[in-house]
């Protein structure tokens, strides 16, 4: 899935400097979110280009704004999306019509997910409508960090849930009649870091880490929890030694 900024949310000046400064704080924050291992589903964020030199509140421009960024680090990423993230080009095809304003990037969104600014209320929802070729098209939309959680599901968000109970941390348990748990040996920040790394084989997450092979198994939701798997077929292991070299 590709993660499509919203140029047009860029066309709305807040009413303030300071204003301005803290939503695009909150929009640099989703996409830093997006950017992570915990956002499984997005592979890239491309956008077209925005004009900086556009006002975004009264005798302030855009370009201006990333001097209140602290880190380099933020300025850069900032930038990247403001001008050159994985550009689309633009002008081609029918344009996305939101409002009165028009897009040739958001039509991108379709079937993926957009980023909004939250300049807006047409964009506070998780979802924005729009035109095109006089057809109404809904877009999903991240505008806010609420609805990362709104569409966790199709961002392919994982949370790791330990079973304790069940797979002991330092040995193998006997649970039940005949029924064994393998250990979990991995703490629950480490764990939650290697089910976001985890791939799917066989409708099942599998992952490997300092030489053992892990399966992490869904039990509602975004919930998983995880166990030590070192009895698995040996085409899965294969996978998993290619996907997890030195690991």
């Amino acid at each position: 899935m590709t993660a499509v900024i919203n140029d047009v949310s860029f066309q709305y000046p807040f009413a303030t400097k300071q204003i301005a400064i803290e939503y695009v704080h909150k929009f640099l924050d989703i996409c830093k979110r997006i950017k992570r291992e915990e956002v499984t589903n997005v592979h890239e964020i491309r956008t077209g280009v925005i004009d900086t030199q556009r006002e975004i509140s009264p005798d302030f421009k855009l370009i201006q704004l990333l001097q209140d960024f602290q880190t380099r680090e933020e300025r850069t990423f900032l930038l990247g999306l403001l001008t050159n993230q994985g550009t689309y080009c633009s002008e081609e095809g029918q344009p996305f019509r939101i409002d009165d304003k028009e897009s040739f990037v958001c039509i991108y969104a379709i079937d993926n997910m957009m980023v909004s600014l939250l300049s807006n209320s047409l964009f506070e929802g998780p979802a924005v409508k729009g035109i095109i070729a006089g057809e109404e098209i809904t877009l999903r939309n991240l505008s806010k960090e609420e609805h990362i959680d709104y569409y966790r599901n199709e961002l392919g968000l994982r949370r790791y849930i330990a079973n304790d109970k069940k797979h002991k941390f330092d040995r193998e348990n006997l649970y039940g009649k005949g029924k064994v748990g393998s250990r979990m040996d991995l703490h629950e920040e480490e764990a939650q870091d290697l089910l976001n790394k985890a791939i799917e084989i066989k409708g099942r997450l599998y992952a490997k880490k300092n030489g053992h092979y892990y399966a992490f198994q869904k039990e509602r939701d975004i919930d998983y929890h995880g166990y030590r798997a070192e009895d698995l077929g040996d085409d899965i292991k294969c996978l998993l030694d290619k996907e997890f070299p030195r690991k």
